[in-house]
């Protein structure tokens, strides 16, 4: 599929508040959801760059682009008081500053390129931990260190040889712990289960999920033993920790195409929702695989999908080629479908990270600030959105 303008636009009152070149093409942003850094947060970039060569060597070289990237922290504050004029000025390189907020970067580190990045979702050892995998087939660890508000090496470990680190999950989303679990997905079709416990990281197993690229991995957090996973080979599926990963438990073919994206609610027991190329977000109940309890079509392939972190019935979809959405996931309508409460159109590349900042920019609750992202126009945004406005 080529990338085209759409016919969808930007629904009215939806407000830009920042928009920053990264330099690098990005794909994925997590907001910190601890108490204390909600402030915070992180964008990953991905970029293919040509190998160093001799300048005065004119021979053609068959050795592959490097896969590059930067991780930026970011930091998101108010500025108390709320306005309604919505210029955007730039003050400085570092620092951006509108009437409601000023975002402010506070690192920028080179790394390997960065496929997906998580937020542990409570301390461990009294520090916010962020999960990363990259392009080098590798699990980092990082902790944020309060003292200078900066990110440092906490773990990491190599995945695979020949493979890129696509995806990861902690089994922290509705139930904290001290000694989570993660999984991870990559290239190779394989899930690779983690266990963290006093700052030690232990490869607990790896085993084969799909043909080709799982594309995602994630916990299902009614029951964190189970891990769901989604593959190029169309398939979903689901896995029993508690027994041999040989086989699945579960696995649907009720996507069309890849399946890249699996989110499971945090408040609403049971309820999961996948995202895949064939344009369409499913929501499972956890309890009957057979069919999905709703079937939205969003316009672009779903690369991720995020439930809001306080309302169980808002879901906000990356639709790659067709922009960013938000869903109203407490009632179906007649043909099965949730109502699209929100579209913002304002990138012009693949729709591909996004994610609900956790801090409040506004005294009104019902102001909800989302922060997004796209790739070829390596572009991040900030905007906010009326949940009332718009229902």
């Amino acid at each position: 599929m080529s990338e085209s303008i759409s016919v969808w636009k930007t629904t009215p009152g939806i407000r830009t508040l920042h928009s920053v070149n990264t330099e690098y093409s990005t794909d994925s942003v997590e907001c910190c959801p601890i108490e204390g850094a909600t402030d915070l947060f992180v964008c990953g970039t991905y970029q293919l760059k040509d190998p160093e060569t001799d300048k005065h060597d004119n021979t053609k070289t068959d050795v592959p682009k490097e896969r590059v990237g930067r991780l930026y922290l970011y930091e998101l504050k108010s500025n108390q008081k709320v306005s309604n004029n919505t210029n955007d000025p730039e003050t400085s390189k570092t620092s951006r500053q509108c009437p409601d907020s000023t975002l402010t970067e506070l690192q920028r580190t080179e790394t390997a390129a960065i496929l997906d990045l998580k937020w542990c979702h409570n301390r461990l050892d009294d520090r916010p931990v962020l999960g990363i995998v990259n392009a080098s087939g590798q699990l980092l660890l990082e902790h944020l260190k309060a003292e200078t508000n900066s990110l440092g090496d906490l773990e990491r470990d190599v995945i695979g040889e020949e493979r890129l680190g696509l995806s990861l999950d902690w089994s922290t989303g509705k139930h904290p712990s001290g000694s989570p679990n993660i999984v991870t997905s990559d290239s190779n079709g394989c899930l690779t289960l983690y266990h963290m416990d006093h700052g030690r990281l232990t490869k607990e197993r790896q085993w084969k999920a799909h043909d080709f690229e799982a594309w995602i991995a994630a916990f299902d957090y009614s029951n964190t033993n189970i891990v769901l996973s989604g593959g190029d080979d169309c398939k979903l599926k689901a896995w029993d920790l508690r027994v041999s990963t040989d086989h699945p438990v579960m696995t649907s073919k009720r996507h069309t195409m890849g399946v890249c994206s699996i989110q499971s609610n945090p408040h609403r027991d049971n309820i999961n929702a996948t995202g895949s190329y064939d344009e369409h977000v499913l929501l499972w109940d956890n309890r009957n695989y057979k069919q999905p309890i709703s079937d939205t079509d969003v316009g672009g392939g779903v690369w991720r999908l995020k439930w809001h972190p306080q309302c169980g019935n808002r879901l906000l979809v990356a639709a790659m080629h067709n922009g960013f959405h938000i869903l109203d996931c407490q009632d179906i309508n007649d043909s099965g479908q949730h109502k699209i409460v929100c579209s913002y159109m304002e990138h012009k590349s693949l729709a591909y990270g996004v994610d609900w900042c956790k801090n409040k920019l506004s005294d009104n609750a019902d102001i909800s600030t989302v922060a997004s992202c796209s790739f070829y126009d390596h572009s991040l945004k900030i905007w906010t959105f009326n949940n009332v406005g718009n229902d």
